[in-house]
């Protein structure tokens, strides 16, 4: 039956690409997390590099938040229209249009 999917891994199941490299740094007793945050709270190391580690690990802990499309619509359902008009010998002094 076509779409229908019969076998291969589960959902959430990593490959065997990700097994190998988790098992070769268990192995080594090498934690890339572990190293990460101590990079990043060692005020000895170039702000820039620490800056970026906790940058890297705020996504473990908090959602990137995806662009949203925002359309205000007027009274007849349609995108408003902004009309900019320049007045001659205007006030051109700070805070006004």
């Amino acid at each position: 039956m076509k779409g229908y999917k019969t076998g291969g891994r589960r959902p959430g199941t990593a490959n065997k690409a990700t097994l190998d490299v988790q098992e070769r740094l268990a192995a080594l007793g090498c934690d890339p997390i572990e190293g990460m945050a101590l990079i990043a709270m060692d005020p000895a190391n170039d702000p820039a590099l620490r800056g970026r580690m906790f940058a890297e690990l705020a996504g473990y802990v908090a959602p990137k938040r995806k662009a949203v499309d925002f359309v205000v619509l007027n009274e007849e359902r349609s995108p408003p229209h902004l009309v900019v008009s320049f007045l001659k010998g205007a006030d051109k002094s700070p805070g006004t249009i």
